[in-house]
């Protein structure tokens, strides 16, 4: 494949046609029957982080990975609807299998009183018994114009005090999904 690939670019350059690449693909500029699909590839194997782990449990569940920093949303045994980053910790909650034990719309940190957050689904606590739970990025209510605590791109890096935080449109999707007994799947 590669040496058709390499061949067809060369081609392609000496007859003088642009090359346009668009994702994956090589093609004549003005002819889209010419596209020649390419393997996207480094220098290491490639791995699909959104897939998660085997034997992450059955029926309706969320699954939360420590290491991915990641949330798989299942609606059946193996039909996923959505899967996002979070900021959460890389030595709680356990791994293991919880549900949702309570839900506040609005909420504030136990250890930080000004430091708040919405959507907040509770399905374990900490070693100090502090509860840990689903939750939108809090916001610092303590300095001028509430200013979250982390950004959104900063999601998939370990910064939570110990729940796991989320985007707004992923806080108000789980916030919809998981009333209280909704499976929480924990893996390493």
């Amino acid at each position: 494949m590669r040496r058709l690939v390499v061949t067809a670019l060369a081609m392609m350059l000496v007859a003088g046609g642009a090359v346009v690449a668009p994702r994956g693909s090589i093609a004549v500029a003005g002819d889209p029957d010419s596209s020649i699909e390419v393997a996207d590839r480094g220098s290491v194997e490639q791995i699909d982080t959104t897939l998660p782990p085997p034997d992450t449990g059955s029926g309706r569940r969320a699954v939360f990975s420590i290491g991915q920093q990641r949330v798989w949303v299942f609606a059946d045994d193996t039909t996923i609807i959505r899967t996002f980053l979070v900021s959460a910790r890389l030595d709680m909650p356990n791994v293991g299998t919880y549900s949702v034990t309570s839900r506040s719309a609005y909420t504030c940190s136990s250890d930080h009183r000004t430091v708040c957050m919405r959507y907040m689904i509770r399905f374990t606590k900490g070693p100090g018994g502090d509860n840990i739970g689903f939750h939108e990025i809090p916001r610092d209510t303590a300095l001028p114009g509430d200013p979250w605590v982390q950004t959104v791109d900063q999601l998939g890096q370990p910064l939570s005090s110990g729940c796991l935080r989320e985007s707004t449109a992923d806080a108000e999707f789980m916030w919809a999904w998981a009333p209280v007994g909704t499976k929480v799947v924990v893996i390493a």
